[in-house]
Protein backbone atom coordinates (compact mmCIF):
# COMPACT_ATOMS: atom_id res chain seq x y z
CA UNK A 1 0.00 0.00 0.00
CA UNK A 2 1.23 3.31 -0.73
CA UNK A 3 1.00 6.39 2.30
CA UNK A 4 -0.38 9.29 1.09
CA UNK A 5 2.95 10.80 1.89
CA UNK A 6 4.61 8.41 -0.73
CA UNK A 7 1.97 10.02 -3.55
CA UNK A 8 3.15 13.88 -2.75
CA UNK A 9 6.82 12.73 -2.69
CA UNK A 10 5.78 11.14 -6.82
CA UNK A 11 4.54 14.78 -7.86
CA UNK A 12 6.45 18.06 -7.93
CA UNK A 13 4.82 21.23 -6.28
CA UNK A 14 2.40 22.47 -9.19
CA UNK A 15 4.76 25.73 -8.78
CA UNK A 16 7.56 24.30 -10.32
CA UNK A 17 6.20 23.80 -13.53
CA UNK A 18 6.52 26.15 -16.31
CA UNK A 19 4.64 26.60 -19.09
CA UNK A 20 5.53 26.64 -23.30
CA UNK A 21 3.02 26.83 -25.99
CA UNK A 22 2.08 28.18 -29.79
CA UNK A 23 -1.39 30.33 -28.76
CA UNK A 24 -3.42 26.75 -29.55
CA UNK A 25 -2.90 24.39 -26.49
CA UNK A 26 0.12 24.28 -24.15
CA UNK A 27 2.40 21.69 -22.31
CA UNK A 28 4.09 21.85 -18.31
CA UNK A 29 7.76 20.74 -18.10
CA UNK A 30 8.92 19.72 -14.76
CA UNK A 31 12.26 21.49 -12.96
CA UNK A 32 13.67 18.28 -13.52
CA UNK A 33 13.13 18.41 -17.20
CA UNK A 34 9.89 16.03 -17.65
CA UNK A 35 7.32 16.93 -19.61
CA UNK A 36 4.38 16.12 -17.84
CA UNK A 37 1.36 17.76 -19.34
CA UNK A 38 0.27 18.41 -23.22
CA UNK A 39 -2.80 18.52 -24.94
CA UNK A 40 -2.81 18.20 -28.81
CA UNK A 41 -3.77 19.95 -31.27
CA UNK A 42 -6.03 22.43 -28.64
CA UNK A 43 -6.39 22.96 -25.27
CA UNK A 44 -9.63 21.21 -24.63
CA UNK A 45 -8.11 18.10 -26.39
CA UNK A 46 -7.38 14.59 -24.97
CA UNK A 47 -4.09 14.58 -23.21
CA UNK A 48 -0.78 12.98 -24.66
CA UNK A 49 0.98 13.17 -21.89
CA UNK A 50 -0.71 13.38 -18.37
CA UNK A 51 1.90 12.45 -15.47
CA UNK A 52 0.66 15.47 -14.15
CA UNK A 53 -2.34 13.30 -13.03
CA UNK A 54 -1.13 10.11 -12.70
CA UNK A 55 2.92 9.79 -12.20
CA UNK A 56 2.42 6.30 -13.22
CA UNK A 57 -0.29 5.76 -15.90
CA UNK A 58 0.09 9.48 -17.39
CA UNK A 59 2.92 9.49 -20.05
CA UNK A 60 6.08 11.74 -19.88
CA UNK A 61 8.74 13.13 -21.75
CA UNK A 62 12.09 13.41 -20.29
CA UNK A 63 15.33 14.94 -20.55
CA UNK A 64 17.65 15.01 -17.52
CA UNK A 65 21.77 14.06 -16.45
CA UNK A 66 21.94 10.52 -14.89
CA UNK A 67 24.15 11.92 -12.56
CA UNK A 68 22.79 14.55 -9.45
CA UNK A 69 22.19 17.72 -10.34
CA UNK A 70 21.03 21.06 -9.53
CA UNK A 71 18.78 23.15 -12.11
CA UNK A 72 18.40 26.83 -12.04
CA UNK A 73 15.55 28.10 -15.16
CA UNK A 74 13.92 31.06 -16.80
CA UNK A 75 12.41 32.05 -20.08
CA UNK A 76 14.94 33.80 -22.69
CA UNK A 77 14.24 37.70 -22.49
CA UNK A 78 10.84 38.33 -23.68
CA UNK A 79 9.89 35.29 -24.88
CA UNK A 80 8.26 32.09 -23.70
CA UNK A 81 10.78 29.65 -24.75
CA UNK A 82 11.98 27.93 -21.31
CA UNK A 83 15.70 27.33 -20.47
CA UNK A 84 16.43 24.99 -17.92
CA UNK A 85 19.98 24.61 -16.96
CA UNK A 86 21.45 21.44 -15.35
CA UNK A 87 24.48 21.27 -12.75
CA UNK A 88 26.39 18.10 -11.98
CA UNK A 89 30.07 17.29 -10.80
CA UNK A 90 30.96 16.74 -14.16
CA UNK A 91 29.75 19.51 -15.94
CA UNK A 92 26.66 21.53 -17.48
CA UNK A 93 24.08 21.33 -19.89
CA UNK A 94 20.85 23.87 -21.15
CA UNK A 95 17.72 22.38 -22.21
CA UNK A 96 15.50 24.73 -24.04
CA UNK A 97 11.87 24.06 -24.51
CA UNK A 98 9.55 25.89 -27.24
CA UNK A 99 6.23 25.10 -28.72
CA UNK A 100 7.41 26.30 -32.04
CA UNK A 101 6.01 29.64 -34.14
CA UNK A 102 6.06 31.00 -36.87
CA UNK A 103 4.07 34.16 -38.70
CA UNK A 104 1.17 33.12 -41.22
CA UNK A 105 3.43 34.79 -44.07
CA UNK A 106 6.69 32.57 -43.44
CA UNK A 107 3.76 29.56 -43.05
CA UNK A 108 2.35 30.17 -46.33
CA UNK A 109 5.88 29.68 -48.23
CA UNK A 110 7.59 26.68 -46.06
CA UNK A 111 6.43 23.33 -45.15
CA UNK A 112 5.69 23.12 -41.11
CA UNK A 113 4.66 20.99 -38.79
CA UNK A 114 1.07 21.23 -37.22
CA UNK A 115 2.26 21.32 -33.97
CA UNK A 116 5.90 20.78 -32.81
CA UNK A 117 8.12 21.12 -29.50
CA UNK A 118 11.60 21.20 -29.73
CA UNK A 119 13.94 20.38 -27.34
CA UNK A 120 17.87 21.74 -27.42
CA UNK A 121 19.80 20.47 -25.18
CA UNK A 122 23.46 22.27 -25.66
CA UNK A 123 26.64 21.47 -24.15
CA UNK A 124 27.80 24.40 -21.81
CA UNK A 125 31.00 22.83 -19.85
CA UNK A 126 32.70 19.43 -19.11
CA UNK A 127 30.70 16.12 -20.39
CA UNK A 128 27.33 15.35 -19.16
CA UNK A 129 25.44 12.22 -19.64
CA UNK A 130 21.59 12.72 -20.23
CA UNK A 131 18.90 9.97 -20.45
CA UNK A 132 16.11 10.07 -22.67
CA UNK A 133 13.10 9.00 -21.74
CA UNK A 134 9.44 9.18 -24.13
CA UNK A 135 6.42 7.84 -22.52
CA UNK A 136 3.19 8.79 -24.66
CA UNK A 137 -0.33 7.94 -23.30
CA UNK A 138 -2.96 9.54 -25.60
CA UNK A 139 -6.01 9.82 -24.93
CA UNK A 140 -5.49 10.31 -21.04
CA UNK A 141 -3.67 7.03 -21.07
CA UNK A 142 -7.24 5.52 -22.38
CA UNK A 143 -5.39 4.56 -25.84
CA UNK A 144 -2.97 1.36 -26.68
CA UNK A 145 0.37 2.83 -28.16
CA UNK A 146 2.48 0.72 -29.86
CA UNK A 147 5.66 2.73 -31.04
CA UNK A 148 7.41 1.71 -34.33
CA UNK A 149 10.55 2.71 -35.08
CA UNK A 150 10.94 4.41 -39.16
CA UNK A 151 15.08 4.68 -38.78
CA UNK A 152 15.58 8.60 -40.18
CA UNK A 153 11.39 9.62 -39.78
CA UNK A 154 11.83 8.95 -36.10
CA UNK A 155 9.62 6.66 -34.01
CA UNK A 156 5.78 6.80 -35.01
CA UNK A 157 2.57 5.97 -32.53
CA UNK A 158 -1.41 6.64 -33.45
CA UNK A 159 -2.62 9.38 -31.04
CA UNK A 160 -6.60 8.95 -32.36
CA UNK A 161 -6.31 9.54 -36.27
CA UNK A 162 -3.01 11.92 -35.82
CA UNK A 163 0.37 10.94 -35.99
CA UNK A 164 2.50 11.34 -33.05
CA UNK A 165 6.20 11.32 -34.21
CA UNK A 166 9.75 11.62 -31.57
CA UNK A 167 12.22 12.97 -34.53
CA UNK A 168 15.73 12.82 -32.64
CA UNK A 169 19.32 12.82 -33.86
CA UNK A 170 20.09 10.55 -30.81
CA UNK A 171 19.26 6.96 -31.29
CA UNK A 172 16.27 6.08 -29.51
CA UNK A 173 15.58 2.31 -28.46
CA UNK A 174 11.74 0.97 -27.86
CA UNK A 175 10.85 -0.91 -25.12
CA UNK A 176 9.88 -4.52 -25.82
CA UNK A 177 5.68 -3.96 -24.90
CA UNK A 178 6.52 -0.97 -27.63
CA UNK A 179 5.47 1.54 -24.74
CA UNK A 180 7.95 3.71 -24.51
CA UNK A 181 11.24 4.93 -26.02
CA UNK A 182 14.78 5.65 -24.28
CA UNK A 183 18.61 6.20 -25.05
CA UNK A 184 21.16 7.67 -22.75
CA UNK A 185 23.71 10.39 -24.91
CA UNK A 186 27.09 12.25 -23.84
CA UNK A 187 26.85 15.93 -24.57
CA UNK A 188 30.45 17.51 -24.51
CA UNK A 189 30.85 21.46 -24.38
CA UNK A 190 29.80 23.32 -27.25
CA UNK A 191 27.94 20.85 -28.79
CA UNK A 192 23.97 20.86 -29.59
CA UNK A 193 21.53 17.92 -29.51
CA UNK A 194 18.21 18.12 -31.07
CA UNK A 195 14.47 16.20 -30.29
CA UNK A 196 11.35 17.36 -32.20
CA UNK A 197 8.20 16.26 -31.15
CA UNK A 198 4.89 16.70 -34.13
CA UNK A 199 1.61 16.25 -33.81
CA UNK A 200 -0.24 15.22 -38.00
CA UNK A 201 -3.32 14.90 -38.54
CA UNK A 202 -4.49 17.42 -41.60
CA UNK A 203 -2.66 16.50 -44.52
CA UNK A 204 0.72 14.98 -45.41
CA UNK A 205 2.72 14.85 -42.09
CA UNK A 206 5.65 16.92 -41.68
CA UNK A 207 8.78 15.47 -40.28
CA UNK A 208 11.10 18.75 -39.67
CA UNK A 209 14.77 18.66 -40.19
CA UNK A 210 17.32 19.05 -36.75
CA UNK A 211 20.55 20.30 -36.93
CA UNK A 212 20.78 23.59 -38.63
CA UNK A 213 16.98 23.75 -39.54
CA UNK A 214 16.27 23.17 -35.53
CA UNK A 215 18.29 25.71 -34.08
CA UNK A 216 16.77 28.38 -36.97
CA UNK A 217 13.48 27.74 -35.97
CA UNK A 218 14.22 28.03 -32.07
CA UNK A 219 15.57 31.51 -33.14
CA UNK A 220 12.23 32.06 -34.91
CA UNK A 221 10.47 31.43 -32.21
CA UNK A 222 12.48 33.37 -30.23
CA UNK A 223 12.30 36.48 -32.41
CA UNK A 224 8.27 36.21 -32.68
CA UNK A 225 7.81 36.35 -28.91
CA UNK A 226 10.10 39.21 -28.42
CA UNK A 227 8.44 41.31 -31.63
CA UNK A 228 5.24 40.23 -29.72
CA UNK A 229 6.12 41.34 -26.09
CA UNK A 230 7.91 44.27 -27.67
CA UNK A 231 4.61 46.15 -29.06
CA UNK A 232 3.81 46.32 -25.09
CA UNK A 233 3.10 50.36 -24.17
CA UNK A 234 3.56 49.46 -20.81
CA UNK A 235 5.90 52.20 -18.90
CA UNK A 236 5.25 52.04 -14.92
CA UNK A 237 6.96 50.04 -11.99
CA UNK A 238 7.96 46.18 -12.65
CA UNK A 239 7.87 46.19 -15.96
CA UNK A 240 9.90 42.91 -16.16
CA UNK A 241 6.87 41.89 -13.89
CA UNK A 242 4.09 42.85 -16.15
CA UNK A 243 5.93 41.64 -19.38
CA UNK A 244 6.14 38.62 -17.94
CA UNK A 245 2.51 38.18 -16.81
CA UNK A 246 1.43 39.60 -20.61
CA UNK A 247 3.51 36.75 -22.05
CA UNK A 248 1.17 34.14 -19.53
CA UNK A 249 -1.89 35.48 -20.90
CA UNK A 250 -0.94 35.54 -24.45
CA UNK A 251 -0.58 31.90 -24.12
CA UNK A 252 -3.94 31.23 -22.99
CA UNK A 253 -5.13 33.00 -25.69
CA UNK A 254 -6.93 30.45 -28.90
CA UNK A 255 -5.46 32.04 -31.85
CA UNK A 256 -8.01 30.51 -34.50
CA UNK A 257 -11.09 31.98 -32.63
CA UNK A 258 -9.49 34.80 -30.06
CA UNK A 259 -10.45 32.92 -27.12
CA UNK A 260 -9.15 33.67 -23.74
CA UNK A 261 -9.23 29.94 -21.92
CA UNK A 262 -9.10 30.35 -17.89
CA UNK A 263 -6.17 27.90 -17.22
CA UNK A 264 -4.43 25.19 -19.65
CA UNK A 265 -4.93 22.20 -17.09
CA UNK A 266 -7.90 20.02 -15.66
CA UNK A 267 -8.13 18.93 -12.17
CA UNK A 268 -5.37 20.44 -10.69
CA UNK A 269 -7.23 20.75 -6.71
CA UNK A 270 -8.43 23.63 -4.79
CA UNK A 271 -6.50 21.55 -1.57
CA UNK A 272 -4.34 18.26 -2.16
CA UNK A 273 -7.05 15.36 -1.86
CA UNK A 274 -9.82 17.66 -1.55
CA UNK A 275 -12.35 16.48 -4.76
CA UNK A 276 -12.48 20.53 -5.78
CA UNK A 277 -10.65 19.09 -8.97
CA UNK A 278 -12.22 21.29 -12.13
CA UNK A 279 -11.45 21.20 -15.65
CA UNK A 280 -10.52 25.08 -16.68
CA UNK A 281 -9.66 25.03 -20.36
CA UNK A 282 -12.36 26.91 -21.46
CA UNK A 283 -13.59 30.46 -21.22
CA UNK A 284 -15.74 32.22 -18.74
CA UNK A 285 -17.67 35.10 -19.39
CA UNK A 286 -16.95 36.51 -15.88
CA UNK A 287 -13.03 37.17 -17.02
CA UNK A 288 -14.20 39.42 -20.12
CA UNK A 289 -13.66 42.62 -18.85
CA UNK A 290 -10.25 42.44 -17.15
CA UNK A 291 -9.18 40.66 -19.98
CA UNK A 292 -9.94 42.98 -22.43
CA UNK A 293 -9.21 46.22 -19.90
CA UNK A 294 -5.69 44.53 -19.45
CA UNK A 295 -5.06 43.70 -23.04
CA UNK A 296 -6.10 47.23 -24.59
CA UNK A 297 -4.02 49.18 -21.84
CA UNK A 298 -0.70 47.74 -22.78
CA UNK A 299 -1.12 48.18 -26.43
CA UNK A 300 -2.61 44.96 -27.36
CA UNK A 301 -6.09 46.16 -29.27
CA UNK A 302 -5.65 43.34 -32.24
CA UNK A 303 -6.06 40.49 -29.10
CA UNK A 304 -8.97 42.74 -27.35
CA UNK A 305 -10.59 42.70 -30.76
CA UNK A 306 -9.93 38.57 -31.45
CA UNK A 307 -11.04 38.24 -28.05
CA UNK A 308 -14.26 40.67 -28.06
CA UNK A 309 -15.01 39.30 -31.54
CA UNK A 310 -15.49 35.64 -30.29
CA UNK A 311 -17.30 36.85 -27.20
CA UNK A 312 -19.97 38.22 -29.85
CA UNK A 313 -19.68 34.79 -31.67
CA UNK A 314 -20.19 32.51 -29.08
CA UNK A 315 -23.02 34.52 -26.62
CA UNK A 316 -24.72 35.03 -29.98
CA UNK A 317 -24.86 31.05 -30.08
CA UNK A 318 -27.34 30.84 -27.03
CA UNK A 319 -29.31 34.04 -27.57
CA UNK A 320 -30.90 35.30 -25.58
CA UNK A 321 -29.06 33.81 -22.70
CA UNK A 322 -25.75 33.87 -21.70
CA UNK A 323 -23.94 30.60 -20.71
CA UNK A 324 -21.58 30.65 -17.79
CA UNK A 325 -18.69 28.98 -19.95
CA UNK A 326 -18.18 28.33 -23.61
CA UNK A 327 -14.94 26.54 -25.69
CA UNK A 328 -12.78 27.59 -27.82
CA UNK A 329 -14.69 27.67 -30.65
CA UNK A 330 -18.54 28.88 -28.67
CA UNK A 331 -20.03 25.62 -28.39
CA UNK A 332 -21.85 25.71 -25.12
CA UNK A 333 -22.40 22.37 -23.71
CA UNK A 334 -19.22 20.80 -22.05
CA UNK A 335 -20.46 17.78 -20.47
CA UNK A 336 -18.25 16.79 -17.77
CA UNK A 337 -16.98 13.21 -17.27
CA UNK A 338 -14.68 11.57 -14.53
CA UNK A 339 -11.85 9.67 -15.14
CA UNK A 340 -11.68 6.87 -13.08
CA UNK A 341 -8.03 5.24 -13.82
CA UNK A 342 -6.11 8.47 -13.21
CA UNK A 343 -4.77 8.51 -9.65
CA UNK A 344 -5.71 12.68 -9.67
CA UNK A 345 -2.23 15.13 -8.74
CA UNK A 346 -0.96 13.82 -5.36
CA UNK A 347 -4.00 11.22 -5.14
CA UNK A 348 -7.01 14.61 -5.97
CA UNK A 349 -9.69 12.73 -6.99
CA UNK A 350 -11.84 12.40 -8.98
CA UNK A 351 -10.08 13.48 -12.23
CA UNK A 352 -12.35 15.59 -14.56
CA UNK A 353 -12.83 16.54 -17.88
CA UNK A 354 -15.81 18.56 -19.07
CA UNK A 355 -17.56 21.18 -16.88
CA UNK A 356 -20.55 21.35 -15.72
CA UNK A 357 -20.82 25.04 -14.75
CA UNK A 358 -22.38 25.23 -18.13
CA UNK A 359 -25.77 24.68 -16.78
CA UNK A 360 -25.18 27.46 -14.12
CA UNK A 361 -26.93 30.86 -14.20
CA UNK A 362 -24.87 33.63 -13.01
CA UNK A 363 -26.60 36.72 -14.12
CA UNK A 364 -23.37 38.92 -13.78
CA UNK A 365 -22.02 37.64 -16.96
CA UNK A 366 -24.39 40.36 -18.63
CA UNK A 367 -22.35 43.00 -17.36
CA UNK A 368 -18.97 41.79 -17.58
CA UNK A 369 -19.52 41.07 -21.63
CA UNK A 370 -21.37 44.47 -21.94
CA UNK A 371 -18.43 45.92 -20.08
CA UNK A 372 -15.68 44.13 -22.17
CA UNK A 373 -17.28 45.58 -25.32
CA UNK A 374 -18.04 48.85 -24.36
CA UNK A 375 -14.22 49.10 -23.71
CA UNK A 376 -13.40 48.69 -27.25
CA UNK A 377 -16.06 50.08 -28.78
CA UNK A 378 -14.37 52.83 -31.10
CA UNK A 379 -16.96 54.67 -33.15
CA UNK A 380 -20.57 54.48 -33.82
CA UNK A 381 -19.69 52.11 -37.37
CA UNK A 382 -18.31 49.04 -34.81
CA UNK A 383 -21.13 46.74 -34.88
CA UNK A 384 -22.15 45.15 -38.24
CA UNK A 385 -26.58 45.82 -38.08
CA UNK A 386 -27.10 41.78 -36.43
CA UNK A 387 -24.45 42.76 -33.81
CA UNK A 388 -26.30 45.93 -33.05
Amino acid sequence: MISSAQTTERYPPIGDYAIIGDCRSAALVSCEGSLDWLCWPQFDSPSIFASLLDAEQGGRFSLQPTDPFRTERHYLPGTNVLETVFHTDSGSVALRDVMTVASEEYKQDALVPEHEILREIEGLAGTVEVEIHYEPRPDYARRTVSLKQRGRLGVWCRAGRAALVLHSDAPLDISSDKRSASSTIRVLAGERRFLSLTWSDDGPAVVPALGASARARLEQSVEWWQEWSNRSTYKGPYREAVERSLLALKLMCFAPSGAVIAAPTTSLPEKIGGVRNWDYRYCWLRDASYTVRALLELGYEEEAEAYCGWLLHATRLTWPELQVVYDVYGKARLPEDELDHLEGYAGSRPVRIGNGAHDQIQLDVYGEVLDAIFRLVNGPDFFDRDTV
